[in-house]
């Protein structure tokens, strides 16, 4: 049976992936071993389990199973593999097929989770502006026209309500695209509070920063200014040698994203400010949590 351990393994120095329940986790590990490959799993970072593998020469084919595994962790191999070595399989809820949730590999999306949430109430309202009618109500109703809203009406929810707001297909395309990538491994990881924590201060920072500089009566709105602040967080960070890799930033994606936002100041019709209020925010996040211990 696969076991966890406190300490790192010298024995299993390879990790191959990472999974979010215990059971699973121990699971596959044990089907691994079935298939001739020598693997443990372990407590990982966050709430996560991670997969070791003893052998280098393994990590290709390890992959490759866990990218199988996720798509079905309850097949009839995995089973027999566990109950070869005295254990049953319990069937958890955030993962395997249904219409509520799926998994690819170590990618896992659950339409119960705040990170849905976020994506639906933004793609309802984008919908919603289509109508012309409704376009001008919602963005009175949620976008912030002038600081006196705040300081004078307060209406404090409008500090974060225009990160829900969306102008255009590929605008909020890639915004959600994006804070798909970001969000969901942050939520996975450090749970909905954490995440929720993050996109709401970085929401305020952005907001107010954009608004300071905006003309009265201007609109800006979208999650862009989260998602840089997600690339910041990520990116700073990836420097941990025990982060999972759905955790890791892409290598150069920080750099890039930092010139992308100076590229902007050359163009009008873009809150960069906002993004720029984002990426610092973000940045600082990730120093905070840099070398303190995530659960």
């Amino acid at each position: 049976m696969a076991q966890f351990k406190e300490i790192d393994d010298i024995n299993f120095p390879y990790e191959i992936g990472a999974l979010k329940e215990r059971s699973l986790a121990l699971t596959f590990a044990d089907y691994l071993n079935s298939i001739g490959i020598k693997a443990t799993a372990k407590p990982g970072f966050g709430a996560s389990y991670s997969i070791y593998v003893a052998n280098e020469a393994d990590i290709s084919k390890a992959k490759l199973e866990l990218l199988r595994y996720g798509n079905n962790p309850f097949a009839k191999a995995y089973n027999q593999a566990a109950w070869s070595r005295g254990r049953s399989v319990k069937k958890e809820k955030t993962m395997g097929g249904g219409f509520l949730s799926f998994s690819m590999g170590t990618y896992q999306w659950t339409l119960f989770s705040l990170t849905s949430l976020i994506e639906v109430i933004c793609l309802a309202l984008y919908l919603v502006m289509l109508v012309p009618d409704f376009n001008d109500l919602m963005i009175r109703a949620l976008g912030w026209l002038g600081m006196g809203q705040v300081t004078e009406g307060f209406e404090l929810y409008r500090v974060i309500t225009p990160i829900f707001l969306h102008f255009g297909i590929f605008h909020i395309a890639f915004n959600l695209v994006m804070f798909e990538a970001f969000g969901r491994p942050i939520e996975r990881h450090f749970g909905a509070f954490k995440l929720g924590y993050i996109v709401i201060s970085i929401a305020i920072v952005s907001n107010i920063l954009q608004m300071i500089f905006t003309p009265h009566g201007a609109v800006f709105g979208g999650m862009s200014g989260v998602v840089y602040g997600l690339i910041g967080y990520m990116g700073i960070l990836s420097f941990r040698q025990d982060l999972p890799e759905d955790l890791r930033l892409p290598q150069g994606l920080l750099l890039v994203s930092i010139i992308f936002i100076g590229i902007g100041f050359f163009f009008s019709g873009i809150a960069n400010l906002c993004h720029v209020g984002g990426m610092v925010l973000g940045i600082a996040l990730g120093f905070l949590d840099y070398k303190r211990k995530l659960k």
